[in-house]
């Protein structure tokens, strides 16, 4: 039975059964990551026995049956400028007569539901706490968005607010005093598109491409460089005879610094842009993802799916679906190398423990799906209506 169909039924049965108008407000729609995934898994799971409105600045109509798009204007030069110039018209153009209107973060200033993806408070903070320096463009950043992402998920812009995780529910009571009608619902994940089985497929001819023998040991970062890229990096170098392979799309000048300074060009392998990220966890035998900070960390959760173990940081959400020692091992420091060599031993010499964690791994993260997302947030529309009068 679908999340849609269990939602029906329980309407019917408290004789509450309607179709319901819902807006999103999201800055691009997609499945490529990110907020966008996460409307597209929404919309596409409700379409059937609701009217989905979706307002974003471009829209991926790949599967768009069912939904209705509108234009948001914004100027995208940078994050910067993306996140002030869409705030105004997408919370002006959302003032139909919605049942809820349900935006991703700082995306509008007037919304039923918003889903805290991030918290830039928090952000800054663990930067701070690693003794980064911010440069003038992100003390910029910092000064106009976090007051705006206060007001938008403050209880006077949003009546109930999602957060992806408990550590990102803890940020927002501590750095926004956001208290009432907070409630945590976990990313899910394809098990279908990231399952084992992608390994029979794809895990020799990836491994071939970057010259890396079928016996080698293989740990796979994914994300953003800056995200712990140089420090999976400084890690991976104090571990003889193991390789890493690294999926990003950002910049990777401070990367190859690192590769450069520790001399292990022969054992990390840039993968800069790819479709099929399945395909990367195909070819590893674990990740490797010490995050500065991570609100979920869709990756993990990703790779938990692939049957893969995962190194993790504790400041990244999705650790708090993973057991210590059972579905991989989380640091409770992103940037202590000492620990994460520790755990990079203990899984290269061990193929048995990372069968074991592996298998392990996946189980859990079946329990993580879209419709379990699905379900959990339309509970939350039904609460929400249950105490509103429009």
């Amino acid at each position: 039975m679908s999340v849609i169909e269990t939602v029906s039924d329980s309407r019917e049965v408290r004789g509450e059964r309607r179709r319901l108008r819902i807006a999103y407000i999201v800055h691009d729609y997609n499945r490529h990551g990110g907020h966008a995934r996460y409307v597209a898994e929404l919309a596409t799971r409700y379409r059937r026995d609701h009217d989905i409105h979706v307002f974003s600045n471009t829209f991926d109509e790949s599967d768009a049956a069912g939904i209705r798009y509108h234009h948001v204007p914004s100027w995208r030069r940078n994050a910067l400028t993306t996140i002030l110039t869409f705030i105004l018209p997408a919370t002006l153009l959302t003032t139909g007569s919605y049942d809820v209107i349900h935006a991703q973060g700082l995306c509008g200033l007037r919304q039923d539901i918003s889903t805290a993806h991030m918290c830039q408070a928090g952000w800054f903070a663990a930067k701070r706490g690693q003794k980064q320096t911010l440069n003038w463009r992100e003390r910029v950043f910092e000064w106009a968005v976090t007051g705006l992402e206060r007001r938008a998920l403050s209880s006077s812009s949003a009546r109930y607010v999602i957060a992806v995780s408990s550590n990102t529910q803890a940020d927002l009571k501590q750095y926004y005093h956001r208290e009432n009608n907070l409630r945590v619902i976990h990313h899910g994940v394809d098990s279908e598109l990231f399952h084992p089985r992608q390994r029979e497929l794809h895990r020799d001819a990836i491994r071939q491409k970057f010259g890396i023998t079928s016996e080698t040991p293989l740990a796979v970062y994914v994300g953003h460089a800056l995200k712990g890229a140089p420090v999976a990096v400084e890690a991976v170098a104090k571990v003889p005879g193991l390789h890493l392979l690294i999926v990003t799309g950002s910049r990777t000048a401070e990367i190859q610094e690192v590769i450069d300074r520790t001399h292990t060009a022969d054992r990390i392998h840039l993968q800069t842009h790819t479709s099929h990220v399945e395909q990367m966890y195909a070819a590893a035998d674990f990740l490797l993802f010490p995050t500065l900070y991570d609100s979920f960390g869709l990756v993990v959760l990703e790779a938990m799916s692939s049957g893969l173990p995962v190194i993790t940081s504790r400041i990244a959400g999705a650790s708090e679906l993973i057991t210590q020692g059972v579905h991989g091992f989380v640091t409770e420091d992103a940037w202590d190398i000492l620990e994460l060599v520790g755990y990079l031993q203990r899984l290269t010499d061990n193929d048995g423990l990372r069968l074991q964690m592996g298998k392990a791994a996946r189980e859990q993260a079946e329990q993580f799906t879209w419709d379990r997302t699905a379900e959990q947030t339309m509970q939350v529309y039904e609460e929400f209506l249950r105490h509103t009068t429009r």
